[in-house]
């Protein structure tokens, strides 16, 4: 016991830890799923520009689109591979993981895609699959294709500001899929999608992870395959689209399950991605559901977190 007190002062993560009040779904969501547009081929990577356009990838195709507020359908460009995520820069210009590309960059002002971060000590990645920014503009994405439980050889990877540095974080998940941080930026959620779990890893500075006090956050519900992409709101708050299960659940800062946000009866299950909305959109949750190609938007009580490229 000594021994675990002396350990929790010397953790950021553990340190301080308080018993939250109880937060129930009608604290953070408004109101019913509603479908907001149809299209592409197999929805993927939600994230919104800020004008309130909502920017998705089908990965069956290779296409990056854009859906403008009244819901109008716009393909703008290719990504060359298999799109997975997207992610917004300070400098204004677009990110992406990408099966067979590693990660690109896509400029608006000239619509040129490059290459950002394709390969890690001269080898290729097994498929990368979503990416997140810290606050200094490092970016921390999962690299999964190809592994599974029988075969834990799924990555999570940090590539400093400018894409100068790769370095490799972790190299045993079953399948890293979504990840997200937390609103200060001192915690980074992984979900292990054929484990079933979000893994939570405390920062200790921008890529580096304390791996001793790394925990598994959360077991999702049975029924699906697992947790895919992930996003946070502004409360700490953590939303796991739960593929296979025609949900999103919402879990607590402390790990604990609020509930599950189920799409209607009928509806495709292949929920598998979900982010906030901007500007006035910003108490808008917005869930990609890749069986039938639907994106849903929700009215929630709530706003998304304050990502950097927000700020």
């Amino acid at each position: 016991m000594l021994a675990l007190l002396v350990l929790g002062l010397m953790s950021p993560a553990i340190a301080g830890m308080k018993v939250p009040p109880p937060v129930s779904l009608d604290d953070v969501v408004a109101g019913p799923p509603e479908e907001f547009a149809k299209g592409g081929a197999f929805l993927e990577g939600p994230i919104m520009d800020l004008q309130g356009n909502l920017w998705v990838v089908s990965i069956a195709s290779g296409w990056i689109s854009k859906i403008s507020p009244d819901g109008t359908w716009k393909d703008v460009f290719h990504s060359g591979g298999q799109p997975q995520g997207l992610e917004w820069g300070k400098d204004g210009k677009l990110y992406g993981t990408d099966r067979k590309r590693g990660v690109f960059v896509w400029d608006p002002k000239t619509g040129k895609v490059d290459d950002y971060c394709r390969y890690f000590q001269n080898e290729n990645f097994h498929g990368p699959n979503d990416l997140i920014f810290d606050g200094q503009g490092g970016c921390y994405f999962t690299d999964p294709w190809g592994t599974s439980p029988v075969n834990p050889r799924g990555g999570v990877y940090y590539v400093s500001p400018g894409g100068k540095e790769v370095k490799r974080l972790i190299d045993n998940l079953a399948f890293p899929n979504g990840i997200a941080l937390s609103p200060d930026f001192k915690v980074l959620y992984i979900a292990d999608c054929m484990r079933n779990q979000v893994w939570a890893c405390p920062i200790e500075s921008p890529g580096v992870i304390n791996i001793g006090f790394s925990h598994i956050f959360n077991t999702l519900p049975n029924g699906g395959w697992g947790p895919d992409g992930m996003c946070v709101d502004e409360k700490g708050n953590l939303y796991a689209a739960h593929y296979g299960g025609g949900e999103v659940v919402v879990i607590a800062p402390d790990g604990a399950t609020i509930g599950q946000i189920k799409l209607p009866v009928g509806a495709g299950s292949e929920t598998t991605n979900v982010c906030f909305g901007t500007g006035q959109y910003a108490n808008t949750l917005y869930i990609t559901e890749a069986g039938d190609n639907v994106i849903w938007k929700v009215p929630m009580k709530v706003k998304g977190m304050k990502e950097w490229y927000l700020k």
